[in-house]
């Protein structure tokens, strides 16, 4: 009998990067690696100042599915709708290529080798997931632990979507105060698709989530914060996350106070909300259901298995 050819799904990655020579290399070597490679991945420099732009290009010169695309930055944008539009451009790049998936991967991320095998055989598996990810390890002391998120979470930093949900919710929204990991996951589910990460598929973080644009850890916590209000989350459910990352997250009790710090900031200051309004209404009705299949010992939604 002749041999039978199994087919492996398609997918694309596509990486905004500013400044991210420190880490970059790193996250090129874990790409190089993968036991599925992508058929196409784009690094769009995000105006960086640093030798980001070298590093990839070295890197292109030995592997023609690595593109590197220039982008300016525009005056005016907020470091967080710039990486949208970044990703944006480097997805039209892209225009005429034929693929089933779409990973979006941050520049300071290194993955486990068989990362995305990973996540599509979860696809596969699991035909409503919309978006999937594995979680990561973040440096905490001298060695590295798992992020604390909700299961239901996919962090953009390593997101992975079928694309017919891409398209279907109509991508990511450039917010002001960051949160489009969060937005997506929310107009995926209210389109009826799952969102789940998988604590068992581990990839490292190597800087504190929220960092990116240069800020403190305390500062990333209160931007945090003010991106919950922009999102619409419920005031009830926002009190009650931030006491748990009181406990949950370091640095312990200063990290959930400074949360509700920057929530109250946006109600003070009645920052613009870009989520659509049926979105928020969306949101809130989930979250106060969650709370109450809590309340009810429940397990709340969705979960694979």
């Amino acid at each position: 009998m002749g041999t039978v050819t199994v087919e492996r799904p398609t997918y694309v990655v596509v990486t905004p990067a500013f400044n991210e020579a420190a880490f970059i290399e790193r996250t090129i070597q874990s790409v190089v690696r993968q036991t599925v490679r992508p058929l196409a991945w784009v690094v769009v420099d995000d105006g960086s100042a640093d030798e980001t732009g070298r590093i990839v290009q070295e890197y292109c010169r030995c592997h023609d599915w690595i593109r590197y695309l220039r982008r300016e930055r525009v005056a005016g944008q907020t470091y967080y709708a710039s990486n949208v539009y970044a990703i944006q451009e480097g997805l039209r790049s892209l225009d005429g290529t034929a693929y089933a998936y779409l990973a979006i991967l941050d520049a300071d991320i290194e993955l486990c080798p068989d990362y995305y095998e990973a996540v599509l055989g979860r696809f596969a598996r699991y035909p409503e997931l919309g978006i999937a990810t594995g979680t990561y390890l973040e440096k905490e002391g001298g060695g590295f632990v798992e992020a604390r998120i909700d299961r239901r979470s996919t962090p953009k930093a390593i997101q992975v979507f079928r694309r017919e949900c891409y398209e279907r919710i109509g991508g990511y929204i450039a917010f002001r105060n960051g949160g489009e990991d969060s937005g997506v996951e929310v107009l995926a589910r209210m389109h009826g698709w799952q969102t789940w990460s998988f604590p068992d598929i581990q990839v490292i973080h190597n800087r504190p989530v929220g960092t990116g644009d240069g800020r403190s850890l305390l500062r990333a916590r209160f931007r945090l914060g003010l991106t919950d209000y922009c999102l619409g989350t419920h005031p009830v459910f926002m009190i009650l996350k931030c006491a748990k990352r009181c406990v949950w997250e370091r640095p312990y009790v200063l990290s959930g106070l400074l949360r509700m710090v920057g929530f109250s900031y946006g109600c003070f200051r009645r920052e613009s909300r870009q989520m659509p309004t049926e979105a928020v209404r969306f949101l809130r009705q989930e979250q106060l259901s969650r709370l109450l299949a809590v309340v009810r010992l429940r397990r709340p939604g969705w979960s694979p298995g």
